[in-house]
């Protein structure tokens, strides 16, 4: 899968929750652990779409669950 296009829709997604990747961008560790997050969700959900996988990391991400929690 094209990297770009995965930064671009996680950069989409996180407009929802007021983050604009264009004048805060995302840090390459967050960039990491938000491709592996995308990875594990597709691996765990294989008949998922792409996008409904995204906005569950997103999600997951904003609110620290799931991977995120502490």
């Amino acid at each position: 899968m094209d990297e770009k296009l995965i930064e671009k829709m996680l950069g989409q997604a996180l407009k929802q929750y007021g983050r604009n990747v264009a004048t805060d961008p995302l840090s390459p560790g967050e960039k990491e652990i938000l491709k592996l997050a995308l990875q594990e969700r597709r691996i765990e959900e294989p008949n998922e779409g792409l996008h409904a996988h995204i906005e569950d990391v997103i999600y997951d991400y904003v609110t620290n669950q799931g991977l995120f929690s502490s």
